[in-house]
């Protein structure tokens, strides 16, 4: 497989699959939510529109948050196998992002990683399917407001 190849591949795998299924990964729905906000941000809207329904905003927190921490943790599992390795980066990401979805798919180097990297892979598998459901039903809990609000501040982005 060209690097290409492998790149689309690892994307497709860190989307992963439906929620309710066995996969892993970011989840189809919550990578749908990212991009309705895209594009409601393009238009110039402000709420979530999509299919004739609006999208929560509380939803929009939790996809933000799922995704980064998914992110976050691919890189480091990337950036860890590639210094204990010394493997080229895009075989160490398509092995994370290919552990984190619960896919299965390999570049061959799994059987002769050390048992750091070998430990990290079951981390990112354990996290993959577990810890992103484990963590999106924290979320769901009614959470206590603080008895403090601090002023709003505009600031310049992008």
């Amino acid at each position: 497989m060209s690097d290409a190849g492998k790149l689309f591949t690892g994307v497709l795998m860190f989307i992963g699959g439906s929620p309710g299924s066995t996969a892993g990964g970011l989840k189809t729905t919550t990578f749908a939510v990212l991009v309705i906000y895209t594009f409601s941000g393009m238009r110039g809207t402000d709420a979530m529109h999509a299919f004739g329904r609006r999208v929560k905003d509380t939803l929009l927190r939790k996809a933000i948050i799922i995704f980064f921490l998914n992110l976050t943790l691919t890189i480091l599992g990337t950036l860890t196998l590639c210094a204990a390795e010394g493997l080229s980066v895009t075989d160490c990401l398509f092995e994370t992002t290919s552990a984190i979805g619960t896919v299965g798919m390999s570049t061959g180097i799994t059987e002769n990683l050390h048992l750091t990297s070998k430990i990290v892979i079951i981390l990112l598998m354990y996290c993959g399917r577990v810890g992103s459901v484990s963590f999106a039903a924290a979320l769901l809990e009614k959470k206590i407001k603080p008895a403090i609000t601090y002023p709003t501040e505009d600031i310049t982005v992008g």
